[in-house]
């Protein structure tokens, strides 16, 4: 069973995907769980109080690589595999925590509304630029490190760039993910053809 907290956490994740910060208010949260006004500033002094609540859970804490990728064996076609695998189950949480009331944003994607998140964390989050930063860099070296180790290995051509391989592989990612949010969301299976295409290509 859900906590207040929990239920106020989800109900303003939900919020704040569907519009902008400034036109989310507490009382909009305290109606969505049922709560009065002075019950939400019980566990929350003031709005920003709960949005960074909000992204610290849903976007810090569901994109931290320790919580989203499995252990790899070392090899880089396994670490795609992980890594598509992470991408699948956080979509399909953000996916879940998104349209369980599909009121709050008719006619959009939890998807999209999830971009909208990170856009607001840019703008409202303290320091949300580096934080952001800081999470794009963790990707990046993960990618380095894989791709580093099988160049070491020989999984990889000897003449690959390590740098140039790993952002070639995040912006597909990124880029794809963006793209996508704005139908169906994007397709893990054609992420992962996109991988394994560019991973044959740094093989020879």
């Amino acid at each position: 069973m859900k906590t207040s907290r929990e239920k106020i956490l989800q109900s303003a994740l939900q919020l704040f995907m569907s519009m902008n910060y400034e036109r989310v208010s507490l009382e909009m949260v305290s109606r969505s769980v049922g709560l009065t006004k002075t019950g939400i500033f019980n566990y929350y002094p003031s709005k920003l109080d709960l949005f960074v609540d909000v992204a610290d859970h849903f976007l810090f804490g569901l994109q931290d690589p320790a919580r989203k990728f499995a252990p790899s064996d070392g090899t880089v076609i396994d670490f795609i595999e992980k890594y598509v695998d992470g991408v699948r189950r956080t979509m399909d949480e953000i996916v879940r925590l998104g349209n369980v009331r599909k009121e709050l944003m008719p006619g959009k994607l939890a998807n999209a509304g999830y971009f909208h998140l990170f856009q607001q964390v840019l703008f409202y989050y303290p320091d949300g630029r580096q934080r952001l930063h800081e999470l794009m860099e963790s990707e990046y070296e993960l990618w380095c490190r894989a791709i580093r180790g099988g160049v070491e290995r020989g999984e990889l051509g000897s003449g690959t760039d390590v740098a140039q391989a790993a952002a070639l592989f995040r912006q597909v990612f990124i880029g794809l993910s963006y793209q996508m949010s704005f139908s169906d969301g994007l397709d893990v299976e054609l992420l992962r053809q996109r991988f394994l295409y560019i991973y044959g290509l740094l093989k020879r």
